[in-house]
């Protein structure tokens, strides 16, 4: 058999080491050689790092900087230029955008083809009203006699006046008769453009519309 040739470590015997009793003794360090702590600067007192000279500790607590005076004259408001004043001095009244005129005149269906329509009520626009049988128009008439695009009525503004309303022919086949209750539907009654007066009747197609305004 082979033999083992590792050398054994010596082992020291833990259990049987006396402890010494000056080993177990805190040791108290003189407080003349402890670093003092670092104060931030201004905290300091007349006797150094927080030592008056009186020989008691005490720390001195600076004073916060002074705020930077604002620039001087008015300031701009912090979401742009104030709004236009009428004048200029402080406290005027303030200007509004013109508004434009309401419009109030309509075209009332009072007979035609299509009796669901019967009593219904087109408020013209303030500038162009499209009349005409198929969709796109601002007023659609179901009736097979009026043209795709019949008609158009138009806001036409008068010096000193209340605009006026003038209605076109846009070229329609069976065109456009416009007068009272009595006359709308004669030959003669028959126009390109005219300009409505309230209580017109208008025959386009074999439907009846009332034109209405105040």
């Amino acid at each position: 058999m082979s033999q083992d040739r590792t050398t054994p470590m010596d082992q020291p015997d833990w259990a049987r080491r006396r402890v010494d009793a000056d080993d177990q003794k805190t040791q108290i360090a003189g407080q003349e050689s402890v670093t003092p702590p670092t104060l931030p600067f201004g905290d300091q007192g007349p006797g150094g790092w927080g030592k008056p000279q009186g020989g008691e500790r005490e720390f001195v607590r600076s004073q916060p900087a002074a705020p930077t005076p604002a620039p001087f004259g008015p300031q701009p408001p912090p979401f742009g230029p104030p709004p236009q004043r009428a004048g200029g001095p402080e406290g005027a009244t303030m200007l509004i955008s013109e508004r434009p005129t309401p419009v109030f005149a309509w075209l009332a269906v009072f007979s035609g083809p299509d009796r669901n329509t019967i009593g219904v009520v087109h408020t013209l626009k303030p500038d162009t009203t499209t009349i005409g049988r198929v969709p796109g128009n601002d007023v659609v008439v179901r009736d097979e006699t009026v043209s795709g695009q019949h008609a158009r009525v138009r806001r036409e503004d008068k010096e000193g006046e209340k605009p006026a309303f003038v209605i076109y022919d846009m070229g329609s086949r069976n065109g456009i008769f416009i007068g009272d209750k009595e006359t709308y539907k004669n030959d003669e009654s028959r126009t390109y453009r005219h300009e409505l007066q309230d209580g017109d009747y208008l025959l386009i197609g074999d439907t009846t519309l009332v034109f209405k305004r105040i």
